[in-house]
């Protein structure tokens, strides 16, 4: 299985050396993929490349009468997003971050940041009634919007790059999909891999946009020199939650199921 990395720009307006290239392939509550919609509309990033591949499914995104392969590339000078609506198949996982991983290099990025949704298996022992502390502590780690962050590598370097973070180090878990593979792969590469998991939650049909600003807000703590706002995006959260909040009292039975509380380790995902 091949994917070919196609650039549709001159070196001089894609990114080039010492920038950043981004991760977002779809995966829990799609919070990677409303995080990389975002930042391609609030900073204006064309596209600059896309992946060929037999294996990819013949789908074409449309976006403002504009046509668009399943896999591709946006970015600019210092910056670099790979984005897809669609999850590869596990068996394409490998292939496209060995992909990814070859143009990063070819483009002398200094790191790559994978996104990742996570839905956090539930707790396993519950704090008893006369320990506040012990509650405390697990009132703030199932608060929705928590990001960890690992790497292929715990290097000096991308350690002291990402203390402005404010994320937890990702201690146990198991990481699948191309942000998996991107990590494993990463530990023999020259340029070194993050990936930043957000707790989102899953809603059937329901993007978590909260997720997905928290995704943006962390990355911006790590990139000086990547401002967004995401104050639209979080009031977009609001009005989908408004509307949420209308339909599960109009129509019960309608209404999209619940997700599970998140907590503080995230457990097998895909």
């Amino acid at each position: 299985m091949e994917f070919v990395w196609k650039d549709e720009a001159p070196p001089s307006a894609t990114f080039g050396e010492g920038s950043v290239l981004v991760s977002a392939f779809p995966s829990a509550g799609l919070a990677t993929t409303v995080a990389g919609h975002y930042m391609i509309r609030a900073l204006g990033l064309p596209r600059v490349g896309r992946f060929e591949s037999a294996d990819i499914a013949p789908i074409a995104v449309v976006q403002g009468g504009e046509v668009n392969p399943a896999v591709r590339v946006y970015g600019r000078p210092d910056l670099g997003l790979v984005l897809s609506e669609f999850p590869p198949l596990p068996s394409q996982a490998n292939a496209i971050a060995r992909t990814i991983l070859d143009a990063a290099e070819r483009h002398n990025v200094r790191m790559i940041v994978g996104f990742e949704g996570v839905v956090p298996h539930p707790p396993g022992d519950e704090p008893s009634d006369d320990d506040e502390e012990e509650e405390s502590a697990v009132a703030e780690a199932l608060s929705p919007e928590q990001v960890w962050v690992v790497f292929s590598k715990k290097e000096p370097g991308i350690l002291k790059s990402f203390e402005p973070a404010k994320a937890r180090l990702l201690e146990d878990g198991v990481i699948g999909g191309v942000s998996g593979a991107l990590l494993v792969q990463g530990i023999g590469r020259s340029v070194p891999v993050a990936v930043l998991l957000v707790s989102a939650r899953v809603a059937e049909g329901v993007p978590d946009h909260r997720a997905g600003a928290a995704l943006i807000e962390t990355l911006d703590r790590v990139l000086p020199e990547v401002k967004i706002d995401t104050g639209p995006l979080r009031a977009q959260a609001e009005q989908i939650e408004k509307v949420l909040r209308a339909v599960m009292k109009s129509h019960p039975a309608t209404a999209p199921a619940a997700a599970e509380p998140a907590v503080p380790t995230p457990g097998m995902y895909g």
